[in-house]
């Protein structure tokens, strides 16, 4: 058997680019093959894990709109994760096909998760050409230093000068206002460039970002929601072609997105590790208590769910039934979400719009998964084929472009944002997606040989797998309550019926100390020691595989 005929999409005409998709590459025996995520805020968290932030820089933050990025801190990424879901996101939909559907992060993600804003001015303009010697100028007007000539790249500044520059400044009460706003647009730059927008340099930010925080009071008018999401499409369509070795973006968000959803592969939450509650700003006046994505920076218990490599991982989603995908994850009524309803555009988060930052486009296609609002998933119109030539458009080799003329129409397209927003009949208990649906995801979804799959990348993983294994006995953990009750697989006439039950500690990357943010009103942030999960000498992996074809193998290693 061809087994890149069964592993493809069996309907070419939507996902008309497998031979250039990562995933092409697999049925050839590039199974291990890891991408390298891109961040560079790992020195700012560690110099904020000693040093607190003063308020009247958490006010400006919120001002901003970035205050609810800081509050959830820093996660360390699960690259095999990251990898195995790139492999499912598809460039010409912007969603990630499983055989539950597809599904995607999309503008209520974002507001959920990190309480960005998400209704607003695009975030676009002119990509202005300045000489160093301009540009600092610049950055002593608006960052309050003057960074040296080897900082500079082009338009683009050296996140190590930025953080250079923090250490030499002590915010207090009586600091001047006009050096706090400095002090926090460093922060925002080092936040934008760092964890939310990271690009393939890895240690760069383009100023060009700081041309929308050049007025405070106005920087939260633009929708850097939907930049956010842009830019992490863009790096998940271009990671997702064959070759790619890297990926930036706003990953934090994506991981803590599929935490949430897909049930196999969801940490157990134990003893949080932030300072959850309001900070207070004055004898009057709070600011809000830390945002959804906050619950996530904690102690992790892996006892009862997968933590592995991408091989593991990939027949997870390959195999994912109903029952362990949650489409609507969030507890709208929980103190975490209401601390920030009032700020929350729901309505858009149904739009089906184009996503702006700058050169990058990227369309949002909300009624490709209609169940993550609750909604009857009807079979989706083809995508427009004209979105994929938006990949080729980039900032290199652009500088003087005005972005605001350059994507002048999908401007327009976003200022009617509201009048694109998708409805549909809500879930019944009896119909959760329209006829005909599940037979075009047949068409579109990967579908594998299932014993070679499972045989192959299962059994062979755990009897030849040379990784040290975990053994996690942490008392204090407790598990979130989920609206599924059940983590087991059940049957549907509509899938392949194959059961995977991984017995005992599961092998994994060595996990690291998670990074902390701290307001400098409170006096413990630390509310644990750092989780550092023993290393056992022997172990025992039970995989018990129910091919569906009278075949049952069990695979042990001692």
């Amino acid at each position: 058997m061809d087994r890149r005929a069964v592993y493809g999409p069996r309907d070419g005409t939507v996902l008309s680019q497998q031979l250039q998709h990562r995933s092409d590459d697999i049925p050839e025996g590039d199974i291990d093959v890891v991408l390298q995520a891109k961040r560079a805020d790992g020195v700012f968290w560690n110099y904020f894990k000693d040093h607190d932030m003063h308020v009247r820089v958490l006010d400006v933050l919120h001002q901003i709109g970035f205050y609810g990025v800081y509050r959830c801190g820093r996660l360390v990424y699960d690259c095999h994760l990251i990898t195995a879901l790139v492999e499912r996101w598809r460039p010409e939909t912007h969603t990630f096909h499983f055989r539950v559907g597809e599904a995607t992060i999309t503008l209520e993600d974002v507001q959920i998760i990190w309480a960005l804003p998400i209704d607003g001015l695009p975030v676009t303009g002119l990509d202005i050409e300045r000489s160093t010697e301009e540009w600092q100028i610049y950055c002593r007007e608006y960052l309050g230093f003057s960074p040296d000539e080897e900082a500079f790249k082009g338009s683009r500044l050296h996140t190590h000068a930025i953080m250079n520059f923090i250490r030499t400044v002590e915010i207090t009460h009586d600091t001047p206002r006009p050096t706090v706003v400095q002090y926090t647009r460093c922060i925002a730059m080092l936040l934008l460039g760092g964890l939310m927008c990271p690009d393939s340099s890895g240690n760069m930010v383009p100023l060009l970002y700081l041309s929308k925080l050049e007025e405070i009071n106005t920087a939260r008018n633009y929708s850097w929601g939907s930049a956010v999401l842009a830019f992490l499409y863009r790096e998940l369509c271009h990671a997702s072609l064959k070759g790619k070795a890297a990926i930036g973006g706003a990953l934090q968000l994506l991981q803590i997105w599929a935490w949430s959803r897909i049930i196999p592969l969801s940490p157990g939450l134990g003893v949080e590790r932030l300072y959850m509650d309001q900070v207070q700003v004055n004898i009057d006046r709070f600011l809000p208590a830390a945002p959804y994505g906050a619950i996530w920076n904690c102690r992790h218990n892996f006892t009862r769910t997968v933590r592995t490599t991408v091989r593991v991982i990939r027949d997870i989603l390959d195999n994912m039934q109903e029952d362990q995908f949650i489409w609507q994850p969030y507890d709208m009524d929980s103190d975490r979400i209401m601390a920030y309803a009032a700020d929350f555009t729901p309505e858009l988060w149904r739009s089906t719009c184009p996503l702006i930052f700058y050169a990058i486009v990227e369309i949002h296609h909300p009624e490709r998964v209609l169940r993550q609002f609750g909604m009857r998933q009807n079979i989706p119109e083809m995508p427009d084929s004209r979105d994929m030539t938006l990949h080729q458009i980039s900032r290199k080799a652009r500088t003087g472009t005005d972005w605001g003329v350059q994507h002048i129409l999908h401007i327009r397209r976003w200022q009617r944002r509201r009048d694109t927003i998708v409805n549909r009949p809500p879930i019944s208990n009896e119909r959760h997606t329209e006829r005909g649906y599940w037979n075009d995801v047949e068409g579109l979804s990967r579908l594998l040989d299932r014993y070679d799959a499972t045989l192959d990348n299962i059994c062979q993983f755990v009897m030849h797998s040379n990784q040290n294994p975990t053994n996690e006995n942490d008392p204090s953990t407790s598990h979130r309550q989920r609206r599924s009750n059940s983590r087991m697989s059940t049957t549907s006439a509509e899938r392949d019926n194959i059961g995977v039950d991984i017995a005992g500690p599961s092998t994994a990357y060595t996990p690291q100390d998670y990074y902390v943010p701290q307001p400098s009103q409170q006096d413990d942030w630390f509310q644990s020691a750092p989780y550092m999960p023993s290393h056992a000498e022997s172990y025992s992996a039970h995989v018990d595989l129910d091919l569906g074809l009278g075949v049952k193998t069990i695979c042990t290693r001692i």
